[in-house]
Parts: C-alpha cells; sequence; structure tokens
C-alpha cells in the first residue's frame, strides 16, 4: 500500500529549523554601547585638552611674570663653638640635636689648672699692695725728713743772720776798745759757724729733698706693680669662667665632636650651634635672569623636604659680585681660551615669617624659588 506526504503535513516541523530570524536580530545589538563608547572617549578627550590647556595657559603666564630656580638654598647663622682655654674636658652636658639658649653651659673643662694660676695671681697681687704700703711709709718719712730739714735750714739762716750782725757791731766796738780782741775773736768765730751750719743744713734740705724725687719714684714703681698683678689676677679669673663654655647663640647643637676626658686646645671646634630662627635664603639666578630683580618683591618658595607646600619671602638684596669672583680659583677670561658661560648672581631672600617656614627650615635645605618680577 502507497502512502503519500503532502508539503503542508510537513511545514509544521521543519518551522523550529529556520535561521533567517536569529541571523537578522544580531548585528543590531552592540550598536548602543560602542556609541557609548566613542562618547565617553571624546568627553574625556576634550576634558583632557580643556585641563591642559588651562594648565599650560596658567605656566606661561606664571612664567611670564616670575624669574625662578632651583639653584638655591637655606642659609642661617651656624656658630662653632670654640674654647678659650686649653684642658681635659670635665663634664659634656649636651647632645646632639638638642636645643640650647644663648648663654648655657655647654661643657666644662678640668679647672685645677686654672684655680692654680688665679692663686699664684692673688698672691702676687697681696706681695704687690704690701710692697706699696711700704713705699708709702718710706715715702712719708722721708718727707717728715725734708721737713725737719727745711726747718733747720730756716733756724740756721736765723742764728746766721744774727752773728753776722754781733760781728758787725763788734767790728766797730773793738775799734774803740770798747771790747777786747778776745770778744771780737768770739763773734767772729760764732759768725763764721752760724755761716757753716746754714750751708750744712742747705745741704741736708737739698738731699732730703732728692730723696723725695727717689720715694715718689717708688711708690710709683710699686703702683704699678700693683696694677700689672691686679690685670694678672683679673686675668687669671677670666681664664677661669672659660672653663665653662657656654653657647654662643640659641639654636640646635650640631655636629658635637667631644666627649668627657679629651684634651682640647684653645681655638678647637667641638660643636656647633645651628639657629633655627631668622633664616635666609640664597638663590643663584642667571645673570640674564636679574634685570628686573630688585628689593622688596615677593618671592614664592618650596622646600624638597615639604613638598606640595609654598612659603613666601621677599628678595631683599643682590651681592656685588657673581658666585664665580668668590672661587678659589675665580676664572681667568684673559688667558687665552675664553668660553662664555652664563653666570649666576646671588640674591638674598629674607623668609616671610608669618609663613611658618622658620619652623621647618634648616641651614642648607634645597629649595626652588619664584621671584614675581611684575603684578
Amino acid at each position: 500500500m502507497q502512502v503519500t506526504i503532502s508539503p503542508s503535513s510537513l511545514a509544521p516541523v521543519a518551522a523550529p529549523f529556520s535561521p533567517a530570524p536569529a541571523i537578522a536580530a544580531r548585528p543590531a545589538r552592540p550598536a548602543a554601547p560602542a556609541l557609548r563608547r566613542r562618547t565617553w572617549l571624546l568627553a574625556g578627550a576634550v576634558l583632557i585638552t580643556a585641563f591642559a590647556a588651562w594648565r599650560g595657559g596658567r605656566a606661561l603666564t606664571f612664567a611670564l611674570a616670575h624669574e625662578s630656580t632651583d639653584d638655591a638654598q637655606v642659609e642661617g647663622h651656624v656658630s662653632p663653638v670654640l674654647p678659650r682655654v686649653p684642658g681635659y674636658v670635665a663634664r659634656v652636658l649636651v647632645n646632639d640635636n638638642e636645643r640650647v639658649t644663648a648663654g648655657q653651659p655647654l661643657l666644662e673643662i678640668d679647672p685645677a689648672d686654672l684655680d692654680l694660676k688665679s692663686a699664684n695671681a692673688a698672691a702676687a697681687l697681696d706681695s704687690a699692695r704690701a710692697a706699696l704700703q711700704i713705699a708709702e711709709a718710706n715715702f712719708a718719712g722721708v718727707r717728715a725728713t725734708a721737713d725737719v730739714a727745711t726747718a733747720n735750714v730756716t733756724t740756721a739762716l736765723v742764728t746766721q743772720a744774727k752773728t753776722a750782725s754781733d760781728l758787725a757791731r763788734d767790728d766797730q766796738l773793738v775799734k774803740t776798745n770798747v771790747i777786747s780782741a778776745q770778744q771780737w775773736t768770739d763773734s767772729r768765730a760764732a759768725a763764721d759757724a752760724a755761716a757753716a751750719q746754714l750751708e750744712a743744713t742747705r745741704r741736708q734740705a737739698a738731699a732730703a729733698a732728692r730723696q723725695i724725687d727717689v720715694a715718689v719714684a717708688q711708690v710709683g714703681a710699686a703702683r704699678t706693680q700693683v696694677a700689672e698683678c691686679a690685670a694678672d689676677f683679673d686675668y687669671a679669673r677670666l681664664q677661669r669662667g672659660y672653663a665653662t663654655v657656654t653657647a654662643p647663640i640659641s639654636g640646635i647643637v650640631s655636629h658635637k665632636n667631644i666627649e668627657p676626658g679629651q684634651f682640647v686646645q684653645a681655638g678647637q671646634t667641638l660643636l656647633s650651634v645651628a639657629a633655627d630662627t631668622d633664616l635666609w635664603l640664597v638663590a643663584n639666578f642667571k645673570e640674564t635672569q636679574v634685570a628686573r630683580m630688585h628689593a622688596g618683591q615677593p618671592v614664592e618658595f618650596t622646600v624638597d623636604g615639604y613638598p606640595g607646600v609654598t612659603f613666601h619671602g621677599r628678595v631683599d638684596s643682590l651681592a656685588g659680585a657673581t658666585g664665580a669672583r668668590f672661587a678659589l680659583l675665580p676664572p681667568d677670561n684673559a688667558s687665552g681660551n675664553f668660553v662664555k658661560v652664563t653666570q649666576r648672581v646671588p640674591v638674598k631672600i629674607l623668609v616671610d615669617h608669618a609663613s611658618g617656614a622658620e619652623s621647618v627650615l634648616r641651614p642648607g635645605m634645597s629649595v626652588d624659588v619664584a621671584v614675581r618680577i611684575k603684578d
């Protein structure tokens, strides 16, 4: 028996395997995400370009209004601590990086030798003062002797005048035989004796006067000796005071290289005290940058140790010569081999205290400096 199958009976079976609807729908689905991706990329590019233009404009504006350099550093007072007397160190009273104030004791030198010198100087001063008292007493004695000699001269002068008068009278009386020749002889002898006595007392007075000059010189020499011994004693006490070494300025102890028991010489550097106030900057600008730079211009600077923090200051002054002139071996452009090199001019910049920079700055730190040369 033959069975006939019509096409209409096969149509429902073949429909699920038709690929036409699935193939037509696939290309339309990824269109929207791709468009959004391109839109975001374009927007990001625009924003980046705008930001770069803004930053570039700011950088250009800043560069036109400022002169900048990174050849700059913080400067400050760094005072060496030097002993004024030699000796062995007895005690060290501070440590590295310790904050000290001006006049604070830092170390002590064994004062035994200095005490002995002070005692010797005191003894010499007492001896000189005693010698002065003796010289002054001798002067008083010589002065009294001179006064007595002067009085004796006066007495002898009166006696000589009387005897001379008596002799003159007796000269007349002997001619008229009123007095005897013996009486005239006695008057003559008395007059001669009075004259001789007057001459002797005068010589004694002159010798006493010379003794006064000697006594005055001795007193002067004794007073000079007292002054010298007093100066020696004061110097010895001053040296004794130097046994305690104090801080010359307020600041932070740095580079300490001294320990108890070490022998030190006068003038030897034992440590340093770096001031943490009154700091300034020294910026070495090219000579082509300082044409419009003058004192009083505002300054902005950053410190390598504190990135992102901007401090402020002002120009104080420009150096009188380039840095090359102060080099150990300054260049000699007349030597024949001349190569032009742009020189650097040191510029001193004062730090604005209100910016709080001094609390973080230390001498020697590197900074980047920008000086505003026009508004």
